[in-house]
């Protein structure tokens, strides 16, 4: 005889059984849109209102203390129900484990999402990043700017619709320093 408990936790997917993923559900219910593993790694799709709520109860509770990355993402041409959305991959060292959050910016025309740099530090360079990139806004986060790109660029180059024909690039250089081998013809 076998217990129900355990035949459905046999027929439930990887990520479902895996104790971060059911650890979010509890707390955030219909807030965790979808989870998936890929190559080893789980991947948790969760709602921009529950974004910030989120992110401390992973560093605080389950032990993700390290933000390794946070992407911009443009999904123009994937069947995604949103164009654009943030991935944030976070490490959690003393299992080490990784687990990434994709969070979908819900208005395709001026996409926006709260800024994690009240949680995670590290994060205000990359969402700087993807705003520059991408043309995320990220709400609250302490000075968002254009690090990338010329002052003056207009658009965004990382965008699936970017022209990158439209404007020659122009570049300037600067004289070999004193010491340094010159550039041979």
């Amino acid at each position: 005889m076998t217990d129900p408990a355990q035949e459905s936790a046999q027929a439930a997917p990887p990520e479902e059984a895996d104790p971060d993923v059911q650890a979010l559900r509890a707390r955030f219910g219909a807030a965790v849109r979808a989870a998936r593993a890929h190559r080893g790694q789980i991947a948790v799709e969760i709602a921009p209102s529950a974004l910030l709520d989120a992110a401390r109860f992973l560093r605080d509770q389950r032990g993700f203390r390290l933000l390794s990355y946070v992407a911009g993402v443009d999904c123009l041409e994937l069947p995604a129900p949103h164009r654009f959305k943030a991935v944030y991959s976070l490490l959690d060292l003393g299992r080490a484990k990784r687990l990434r959050l994709e969070v979908p910016c819900e208005d395709d025309l001026e996409p926006r999402l709260p800024s994690v740099a009240s949680v995670w530090p590290a994060a205000a360079c990359h969402e700087s990043e993807a705003f520059d990139l991408v043309g995320i806004v990220f709400e609250g986060h302490p000075g968002l700017e254009r690090i990338l790109t010329p002052e003056g660029f207009e658009g965004h180059p990382h965008r699936k619709d970017f022209d990158v024909s439209a404007e020659a690039v122009e570049f300037t250089f600067r004289p070999t320093p004193q010491g340094k081998p010159g550039a041979r013809a």
